[in-house]
């Protein structure tokens, strides 16, 4: 199975014969075949057929979009994958059941595009199909295959747990719509606060708390920075209301106390054990 054969699924894609996360499970499953050859899968069940890529492929085929998303979830249920964590077939076969509403893409979509989509309940799953492009790194990932699997991780953090899940859609609002109003142009000349503010905004699905302390963090660093300081405790009172400001703007003053005095103790704990 050579991933330059990856032509043929994505004909039958663009064609309506298989949707966007049966098109996504044939990528992945070329990918792993051709980085790994028989060790790419394993069976969970020792009832169930020894993997066969081959088969499987040549099986969905003969079905319809329907029935061939039912047999390729029935795959991603039942085996495992070498080299893979256990997320990114959980995160596969939801997206297969149509359980997690996932966008498949075709470009790398931007920090704001990600922000954008997880506040509507969704999250990107980028599928990089052109050769050799699909060979080459991406941003920060090998090739297209190992950006893909960061994608489906991801998804996993955004849907596994629906209450969290309600949480990080609501504190994307909020941070979108104080990108919106303008709350961060201020900080965002900074080269080192924009990265950060990009990483939370697309590449951090956590419990929101982390969250709004890693916002709390990148402000006060922006204001280390720009006073050539070295320790928070060393911040200006007038730095120090500015990001209470801000966080007390975007979350409101009860998110704020419970924010500050959990870093407060982690900052106790740090200097204490240092």
């Amino acid at each position: 199975m050579e991933l330059n054969n990856l032509s043929h699924c994505m004909a039958r894609w663009r064609t309506g014969e298989v949707d966007d996360p049966s098109y996504a499970a044939l990528y992945f499953l070329h990918w792993q075949v051709s980085s790994h050859g028989k060790r790419f899968a394993s069976r969970r069940y020792k009832g169930d057929r020894r993997p066969d890529a081959d088969l499987w492929l040549e099986e969905s085929s003969a079905l319809d979009q329907r029935q061939a998303r039912e047999y390729l979830r029935g795959v991603f249920e039942r085996y495992q994958f070498f080299g893979v964590i256990g997320n990114v077939p959980v995160a596969l076969a939801a997206w297969l059941r149509m359980d997690w509403p996932l966008t498949l893409c075709e470009h790398i979509p931007s920090s704001t595009e990600v922000l954008r989509m997880q506040v509507a309940g969704t999250r990107p799953v980028t599928v990089l199909s052109a050769w050799p492009r699909m060979l080459n790194p991406v941003l920060s990932k090998p090739n297209a295959f190992a950006f893909m699997i960061h994608d489906l991780e991801h998804a996993w953090k955004f849907f596994h747990d629906p209450e969290m899940h309600r949480q990080q859609r609501a504190f994307f609002r909020l941070l979108l719509s104080a990108l919106a109003e303008g709350r961060f142009d201020a900080y965002l000349h900074d080269s080192v606060f924009s990265a950060k503010l990009d990483y939370l905004i697309s590449d951090m699905n956590t419990h929101t708390m982390h969250a709004a302390q890693f916002l709390r963090a990148i402000l006060v660093e922006y204001h280390l920075r720009r006073e050539d300081l070295h320790h928070p405790s060393k911040l200006t009172k007038m730095a120090r209301e500015e990001v209470s400001a801000v966080m007390a703007s975007l979350l409101g003053v009860d998110w704020l106390v419970e924010v500050e005095s959990r870093m407060i103790q982690q900052n106790s704990v740090t200097f204490s054990n240092g």
